[in-house]
């Protein structure tokens, strides 16, 4: 074999070799950056929010935190401020709740704040109720939540637009199931004969109410879209 013909063979090999060796960095550079994309996109779809456990508040609030109508309340699309801040007072033991204190109690700080995130975004249809309240009911509740009345003011001057919720104090109060809504005034108003309540709160709110207007505020706040 000549000379030439030495040379461009092994010009031949080295060239077959740089590209073997070319792709094989090609090959590894594609691997890493697939684990890479991999991983963060599990942690994008199965990060710490997805993997929280609900099945503690979706036996009884529903499979997307929907409530029911016998008077549990509704989850789904609630703020989530507001629902960190009421686990927390049930975990803490400063809000009363025979059920909820015993669940809260065993919830740390970061699944308190999982379970809020996830139900802040879930969305379910509002609970139907079996018998539907009346148009004259609904309609009376309309005019308490806009414009309020001569003892109370109006739902919306704290609760915002819509009964959607206004920060951590003020939750959603649209679409909540009636009966949760009358045994909640109840409790309020339970509340405010232990001890005068403050200005401004609930407590001091539900006392100034009647049955009709209980009534009525949730056949109203029921029908309100979620």
């Amino acid at each position: 074999m000549t000379a030439v013909a030495v040379t461009t063979a092994g010009k031949r090999m080295m060239t077959t070799g740089s590209l073997l060796l070319a792709g094989r960095a090609t090959v590894r550079i594609v691997a890493a950056a697939s684990v890479f994309l991999a991983s963060h996109t599990t942690f994008a779809l199965g990060g710490p929010a997805a993997q929280v456990d609900t099945s503690r508040c979706t036996v009884c609030h529903g499979i997307h935190g929907e409530g029911s109508p016998g008077g549990v309340p509704r989850l789904a699309g609630q703020n989530a401020e507001y629902m960190n801040h009421a686990l927390g007072m049930f975990k803490a033991g400063t809000r009363a709740g025979p059920i909820m204190q015993p669940i809260a109690r065993n919830l740390s700080d970061m699944e308190i704040r999982q379970l809020a995130d996830y139900f802040s975004n879930q969305r379910a249809p509002r609970v139907e109720m079996a018998a539907s309240a009346s148009p004259q009911l609904v309609l009376a509740g309309k005019q308490l939540a806009e414009r309020g009345a001569v003892n109370v003011a109006a739902c919306f001057s704290c609760h915002a637009a819509q009964g959607k919720g206004n920060g951590a104090r003020f939750p959603s109060i649209a679409a909540e199931p009636a009966q949760f809504v009358i045994n909640r005034l109840h409790e309020f108003q339970a509340r405010a004969q232990g001890k005068i309540p403050e200005p401004g709160t609930m407590t001091a709110v539900a006392a100034t109410l009647d049955e009709n207007q209980i009534a009525e505020a949730a056949a109203y706040l029921s029908q309100l879209g979620p």
